[in-house]
């Protein structure tokens, strides 16, 4: 499924939908471009998961997690000067497969991703101007696929044309 994200705003709706509809143990995987949303997604998804809006959300590119409390807790992982060598002994474990949800921006640099997963891949669009973005959502297993079916029906305003 793919969506139009106009304006950041979007975005932020896009993760409020997926932390509204979220379940204990949902991995979300962001892949992108640095400036394409990732982490705007994730403070969406903070949004939707009833995280205190005076908690700043913010990519923990050097702490590489963030644990936020709300009605499930947050782990806002971020991978992108981690190795896969580097992340044996992280204890990843814990989040992944935690009671929270976790939110890995850099995901495709995961060593051993969870089978069961939704994978958000974020680009500029068009690529000539990068003025929106498109967001693909490809699920892994029953679960992201049911939570990729919610989101079609929540956000069909939001459906990207054939030719995006």
């Amino acid at each position: 499924m793919r969506l139009l994200l106009p304006e950041e705003a979007a975005t932020e709706r896009l993760g409020e939908v997926l932390g509204q509809l979220a379940q204990a143990g949902d991995v979300i995987g962001l892949s992108g471009e640095l400036g394409s949303g990732k982490t705007t997604l994730v403070r969406g998804l903070a949004r939707g998961l009833g995280v205190p809006p005076d908690l700043p959300v913010v990519s923990p590119t050097f702490t590489l997690v963030n644990e936020y409390p709300g009605r499930l807790p947050l782990y806002h992982i971020d991978l992108y000067r981690v190795s896969e060598e580097e992340q044996e002994g992280l204890g990843l474990e814990e989040y992944l497969y935690g009671t929270g949800v976790a939110a890995i921006e850099w995901a495709e640099r995961l060593a051993d991703p969870p089978a069961e997963r939704l994978e958000v891949r974020l680009r500029l669009w068009p690529p000539e101007t990068g003025e929106q973005r498109l967001a693909e959502l490809i699920p892994f297993g029953a679960r992201a696929a049911e939570l990729t079916r919610r989101v079609a029906d929540t956000l069909p305003e939001l459906a990207a044309p054939p030719e995006a």
